[in-house]
């Protein structure tokens, strides 16, 4: 067996699949195919962002996000959002995942509400269970440049689908661009989520802001994802590594996806550090 199929065929987990980053040219080209079915206009061209989609290290964090617009405007519709949780989850599965944690932030748009959106991943999910044996659940993401309204309202249908369908909804996390918004503004809408009974997972160290960072790191989240920035030696301090080796945050996952120009010898060198941590790190 050569080492690239050993790879696919191992079993994995995925704990950290944003559902708009991670659709692939084939189902974007499929939603676009649907929404012209559908007569819905489609604002986007994927044949000519291709060149956002594979600029590969040369992006910077706001070309990422930028990703997210087309995807975004590709899952206008119930029925899109739907096939695209389909879709995503078989390409998962066919990558060798056996247990994976969609997460995607509910949005209003001209053809759906928040908790449209929500209920259409559900419907995916559950699609996809009835012929496929990869366990697959949902985190609902709060976004950093959301008010505090908006905020509120996403972990009111948080708690509210947690409440219907616990064994599909498990957490609620807070996301996205990193340069925008203060955590301590979202603390009082996680606390509601957690006090229901949801886990909390945050993106944490992107980018390097001590203040931040240490604030995260004290308000004891289940999971934080990316932690790039909390090391010493890469962008972060001896306090916040203290801190977050003292803590009992039980996993951290270490991803760079939206980290520019992080290169594998740098990331290697970062997850050896991780290691050597008492909990886990994935």
């Amino acid at each position: 067996m050569d080492i690239s199929t050993f790879c696919r065929e191992l079993p994995k987990i995925e704990l950290h699949a944003h559902l708009n980053g991670s659709l692939s040219m084939s189902t974007m080209m499929e939603l676009q195919r649907y929404l012209a079915d559908s007569g819905v206009r489609d604002e986007t061209n994927v044949f000519t962002d291709e060149f956002v989609l594979s600029a590969g290290d040369t992006r910077t964090m706001e070309d990422c996000f930028q990703v997210f617009g087309i995807a975004h405007a590709l899952t206008c519709t119930p029925g899109a959002l739907e096939i695209a949780t389909y879709l995503t989850l078989q390409e998962f599965e066919a990558d060798g995942c056996c247990y994976i944690e969609l997460r995607s932030t509910p949005r209003d748009t001209p053809h759906m509400t928040k908790q449209q959106y929500i209920t259409a991943i559900l419907q995916g999910i559950k699609k996809f269970s009835l012929q496929h044996t990869m366990e697959s659940r949902l985190i609902i993401s709060v976004n950093r440049n959301s008010n505090k309204e908006e905020a509120e309202e996403i972990a009111d249908l948080t708690i509210e689908f947690y409440q219907k369908q616990p064994e599909l909804v498990v957490g609620i996390e807070l996301s996205g661009n990193p340069t925008i918004g203060e955590f301590q503004m979202f603390v009082p809408t996680l606390t509601k989520a957690r006090q229901a009974g949801l886990k909390v997972t945050l993106h944490c160290g992107e980018i390097c802001n001590p203040k931040e960072i240490l604030e995260m790191i004290n308000y004891k989240p289940d999971r934080i994802g990316h932690a790039i920035c909390i090391h010493p030696k890469y962008g972060g301090t001896d306090e916040l590594w203290a801190a977050l080796c003292k803590s009992s945050i039980p996993k951290c996952v270490l991803l760079v996806m939206l980290t520019p120009k992080v290169f594998p010898a740098m990331i290697l060198i970062i997850l050896n550090y991780y290691m050597m941590l008492t909990y886990p790190s994935l």
